[in-house]
């Protein structure tokens, strides 16, 4: 899914940087450097992002909250969200979203990566005890919803099958904004 999306960044013929929100130690940024995209990774932590920063110095990295981000109107390329938005308080995933809809550029895609159920409550989602912080499970339909309610239209979807047993299954929303709000 992330050399998907890599491709659909390359296709729209950006200039603009893609940025991985929820970076953690940098190895998707690392990744799509390597694959020709123009990346940089921002994550709350500043220990993820010290950690970052010895793997690649030669990227950019920043502290910094996918609430607020560090960029213009419509001038970033991507967004990856790679099992970040797991973090995010359903309560301000709005926000989040939102965020990310002022910044991308029109027709940029963004990927979602997620641990998901398929036994969510009315609102799609149900706390999941992570061992790093609180964390919540989605259904990949009610994210979607999400997503379409601030401009992003799906593209793909992606379920694989969770790692052990009483482990959660991980899901990958492909997106792209539409600016003018039409699918």
């Amino acid at each position: 899914m992330i050399n998907a999306f890599a491709d659909l960044v390359r296709a729209g013929g950006s200039v603009g940087a893609v940025v991985d929100a929820g970076c953690g130690p940098g190895q998707w940024t690392d990744h799509l450097d390597r694959a020709g995209i123009r990346a940089y990774g921002i994550d709350l932590s500043p220990a993820m992002v010290a950690i970052a920063r010895r793997y690649r110095p030669d990227l950019r990295y920043e502290v910094g909250s996918m609430l607020h981000l560090d960029a213009g109107d419509e001038s970033i390329a991507g967004i990856l969200a790679h099992f970040s938005l797991i973090h995010t308080p359903p309560d301000l995933l709005p926000r989040v979203l939102t965020e990310f809809a002022r910044v991308v550029e029109p027709g940029g895609p963004l990927l979602i990566g997620v641990q998901i159920t398929d036994t969510a409550d009315a609102n799609g989602w149900v706390p999941y005890d992570h061992r790093a912080s609180p964390a919540y499970l989605w259904t990949l339909d009610a994210l979607t919803d999400r997503l379409r309610e601030h401009d992003f239209a799906e593209l793909g979807r992606l379920r694989i099958v969770p790692p052990a047993p009483g482990k959660p299954p991980a899901g990958y929303l492909l997106a792209r904004h539409d600016a003018r709000g039409n699918e």
